[in-house]
């Protein structure tokens, strides 16, 4: 797969758990979870997935590895592909101004 086609698809594939995340009804999570960033490995089995949260970022990615099941569902509903990546969630370090 070509970079050019594989960074496409990264985007979809944020912007579509975006999506999935904002509509969760977890009270545990933040109200504000932004999916930084997508890497997916070039067969498509793997992504990772970079989160940021206005507090609790490191918390709120081990949450969603915990629904990693239920949000490769939602993904695997929610776009078109023969093969749906087992996705990890990893914390966005941020710098403190």
């Amino acid at each position: 797969m070509s970079h050019k086609t594989l960074s496409r698809l990264e985007l979809h594939v944020a912007r579509a758990l975006s999506a999935i995340i904002h509509d969760m009804k977890d009270p545990r999570l933040p109200i504000v979870v932004t999916v930084e960033r997508v890497r997916l490995s070039p067969d498509l089995s793997q992504a990772r997935v970079l989160v940021s949260a206005l507090e609790r970022s490191q918390e709120t990615a081990e949450l969603l590895n915990h629904a990693h099941r239920y949000l490769q569902e939602e993904l695997a509903h929610a776009m078109e592909l023969r093969r749906i990546p087992r996705l990890r969630f990893f914390a966005e370090p941020r710098e403190v101004l």
